[in-house]
């Protein structure tokens, strides 16, 4: 009979310690932030990097009640790159979970290690489709928004402005190709041209030319960081303000306007937020993120502070123990947090429901451009791919 009770008493005993030490807040949460922070695309992961020392300052450096240690790395805008460093914080780091990331490329490369390592990652700009469907994943939530959802809208915009031939240009890259399919949703004209260029490309004037040459009246370009900077610009030197502008946030935003300048005056632009977003969340982050920087936050910036806003609530729900990962995906699947874009939620994807907004750049009076907001094209918007995920 003894040797039944022992070693029963000795499991209880083993169970009951697991449960005390699972209810106890860890003594520090180290977060990876991995994002491109140099490359092509440095000038965006040092936006989300912002976003994410502006959450921590407002939290007091804590999530949850617990200390926080940023471990930092770097993707190079290269999915390789990303491998390696989130390898690293991973293996060699341990961090309790990651968030961050610049591409879709990105994305897509660090899912096999997150999986392995049973570890959050919690993507802060992309969504792509592959992990939308059917190959969505437990160990990925998306605080920006699924790629195709961005955009939506646009295309129905763009017919309803009148809209018949429009030229598409975009980067050679998933979340380009995802882009451009969401900006033909809803178009009801001719799609005249269509080109992706290398994301290292900096000259455009063969691609200006060809629109050109197409007879469109519109054109639809996906660009961001500095290939977005060099395409406006360009766009303007070469005349072509004339010609409607159609695209989402990534080509024109507080990031990219300082460098094109009035260029960019005119263009219209779909996005998930916007600075003039009216709701106290907002006030709070753009109050702070214009004092501290003097320009208004990109929705980089504020997609990354709502991912540490998201990891807060969630780790506050667990008491500060975020080391269990089937009780941290159930709270962060919640959202119990309020979102600086406004309404927020997470889809059984993992991808978020909200809203999509238009705006366009427009001059204030002292000569700087802005986002100027021109109301909701999709509310609540989900993506269709939701339904192809098996996860509930």
């Amino acid at each position: 009979m003894k040797k039944i009770l022992i070693p029963s008493l000795l499991a209880i005993a083993a169970w009951g310690a697991w449960t005390l030490a699972a209810a106890q807040p860890q003594d520090k949460i180290r977060i990876g932030f991995i994002a491109a922070m140099s490359g092509p695309l440095s000038s965006v992961g040092a936006e989300q990097k912002r976003g994410l020392d502006l959450a921590l300052e407002h939290l007091g450096n804590k999530v949850g009640g617990v200390p926080v240690e940023v471990v930092a790395g770097d993707t190079k805008t290269n999915p390789g790159a990303t491998v390696q460093d989130l390898s690293r914080l991973l293996e060699k780091e341990k961090v309790d979970v990651v968030t961050g990331l610049t591409t879709s490329a990105e994305i897509l490369a660090a899912i096999k290690p997150v999986t392995d390592a049973r570890t959050i990652l919690i993507g802060t700009n992309g969504g792509p489709v592959q992990l939308s469907g059917e190959g969505c994943s437990p160990w990925y939530f998306s605080a920006a928004f699924q790629n195709t959802q961005v955009t939506e809208g646009v295309g129905a915009f763009m017919s309803q402005k009148g809209v018949k031939k429009v030229y598409m240009l975009g980067l050679d890259y998933e979340a380009g190709r995802e882009h451009l399919a969401a900006a033909k949703k809803g178009f009801k004209g001719e799609i005249v041209g269509e080109n992706y260029t290398p994301m290292a490309q900096a000259d455009f004037a063969g691609d200006i030319a060809r629109v050109r040459a197409s007879g469109a009246d519109a054109v639809f370009a996906f660009y961001g960081g500095g290939p977005a900077v060099s395409f406006v610009r360009q766009w303007a030197q070469a005349g072509m303000g004339k010609l409607p502008l159609y695209s989402n946030f990534a080509l024109a935003d507080p990031l990219t306007l300082p460098g094109q300048g009035k260029g960019a005056k005119g263009i219209s632009i779909t996005g998930i937020y916007f600075a003039d977003l009216d709701n106290p969340e907002n006030k709070r982050f753009v109050d702070a993120f214009r004092a501290k920087y003097s320009r208004d936050p990109s929705a980089y910036a504020a997609q990354q502070y709502d991912a540490v806003m998201l990891i807060d609530a969630a780790a506050r729900e667990l008491k500060g123990n975020i080391r269990n990962p089937d009780a941290f995906r159930a709270a962060l699947a919640k959202a119990n947090f309020k979102s600086v874009r406004g309404p927020f939620r997470f889809n059984n994807n993992h991808m978020p429901i909200q809203n999509t907004y238009i705006a366009e750049i427009d001059e204030r009076a002292d000569g700087t451009m802005y986002l100027k907001p021109g109301g909701i094209v999709a509310e609540n918007a989900r993506d269709e791919f939701a339904s192809k995920c098996a996860m509930k």
